[in-house]
């Protein structure tokens, strides 16, 4: 294993990954860097080492500022991403680990996942966006198993998070606080997901909605104090138990698929 500084040892971001190999660690030192990343090389670490000590922004605005290009477990922890397309686009690959990051002022989504496998994000900050905070995207063969944990997804234009197709089978969402966004809180089309223990609240929209997403579990989530309906229920085979519901300005549960099993909610809906 190498660590390769930058600017010490390599003057760009982009210098020291062409210059790393599995193992390695990328350390990039307090400064603002434009530049936009392409990432290839799998199982490497880059690292601002302060954290929140560096800013990155694409070269262009109609780029994204990380691209992982297909490849696997890569770490990016620490960095403020600004003023770009997205911050990170995951194409392919998978089982990335995205800690502990700002992501802001992009001029599309915070960050996506596309086709793209077993990635944890967590404990990051995504607002300011101008459409979707996290959008978990495309369809061939789609973005699976996923882990959307702890971080804080706030007044971006479009929603909170959306997971965009049937085909993404199997991710988790949990203990996140998804608030003020203009869409829905979270909005999902994929299958078999989980949303546990997440904080939904003032978004413009319902804070919850499963279409198309069967086999879906929503438990044990604070929804509260959304536009429309509090957790909004049309595709079939869905479990929503054990949740706070309260002073949404539409339904507190609406439901109009088949199948479904709501139980031990607790549900208080007024118009504020």
């Amino acid at each position: 294993m190498a660590i390769i500084r930058v600017p010490q040892d390599q003057p760009t971001i982009q210098q020291g990954i062409d210059a790393a190999s599995p193992g390695d660690i990328v350390l990039v030192d307090s400064g603002n860097y434009k530049e936009t990343v392409i990432v290839s090389t799998s199982s490497i670490s880059i690292i601002a080492r302060e954290k929140h000590g560096v800013t990155l922004e694409s070269n262009a605005s109609n780029e994204n500022a990380i691209q992982l290009n297909d490849a696997y477990n890569v770490e990016v922890f620490g960095f403020i991403i600004q003023n770009s397309h997205r911050s990170i686009w995951m194409y392919r690959g998978g089982y990335h680990r995205i800690i502990g990051n700002i992501f802001q002022n992009h001029n599309a989504d915070g960050i996506l996942f596309e086709d793209s496998t077993g990635n944890l994000l967590y404990q990051n900050i995504i607002r300011f966006n101008f459409s979707v905070g996290v959008l978990l995207g495309w369809s061939n063969p789609g973005s699976i198993s996923n882990w959307i944990i702890e971080n804080l997804i706030t007044k971006n234009g479009g929603h909170g998070l959306e997971i965009w197709t049937p085909g993404a089978i199997g991710n988790a969402v949990i203990n996140n606080e998804i608030v003020r966004n203009d869409g829905q809180g979270i909005y999902t089309k994929g299958q078999n997901t989980l949303i546990y223990g997440n904080e939904v609240e003032h978004n413009d929209a319902n804070a919850v909605r499963l279409e198309f997403g069967d086999n879906s579990v929503v438990a044990e989530n604070a929804v509260k104090k959304n536009a429309n309906s509090g957790i909004n229920i049309i595709s079939n085979q869905n479990i929503a138990i054990a949740n706070q519901v309260r002073k949404n300005q539409g339904a507190g549960i609406e439901i109009s698929g088949n199948e479904n099993i709501i139980q031990g909610n607790k549900t208080k809906t007024h118009t504020l």
